[in-house]
C-alpha cells in the first residue's frame, strides 16, 4: 500500500506549536496556500504543557509594544481561529517586600 501524498503549497511549517501555528494563521490570512505539519494533535507537544503564560508585567521595555499587541490578538483568539483555545485573561502581580526590590526606573523620587 503506497501512503505518499504529494501536497503542493507556498509554504510548509513543521511543527504545530503557537509558533508554527501562528505562523500558519498569519500566513494563511495574507492569502498564502499553507501546510502545517504536526506529528500530533497542535499544541499537544510543548505549546500544550507548559505554564502557558501570556503576560506584560515584567518585560523590558523595549518588548512591552509588543506584548501589547499580542494581548489585544489573544482576547479575539475565539473569532480568529473559531475556538477559544481555553484561553483565560486574568491578572498577574508581584509584590516588593523592600526598596531594593523595586525596578531601577521605580526608584526615582516622585
Amino acid at each position: 500500500m503506497n501512503t505518499t501524498r504529494t501536497l503542493r503549497c507556498d509554504v510548509a511549517i513543521v511543527g504545530g506549536g503557537i509558533v508554527g501555528s501562528s505562523a500558519a494563521l498569519a500566513l494563511r490570512r495574507m492569502g498564502l496556500d499553507v501546510v502545517l505539519l504536526e506529528r500530533d494533535l497542535c499544541g499537544s507537544r510543548s505549546s500544550g504543557v507548559n505554564y502557558g503564560g501570556v503576560r506584560r508585567q515584567g518585560r523590558p521595555l523595549s518588548q512591552l509594544p509588543l506584548a501589547q499587541r499580542a494581548h489585544r490578538i489573544w482576547g479575539r483568539l475565539g473569532e480568529l481561529i473559531g475556538t477559544e483555545g481555553e484561553y483565560q485573561r486574568s491578572g498577574h502581580f508581584k509584590i516588593g517586600r523592600s526598596e531594593d526590590d523595586l525596578a531601577p526606573d521605580l526608584r526615582t523620587p516622585i
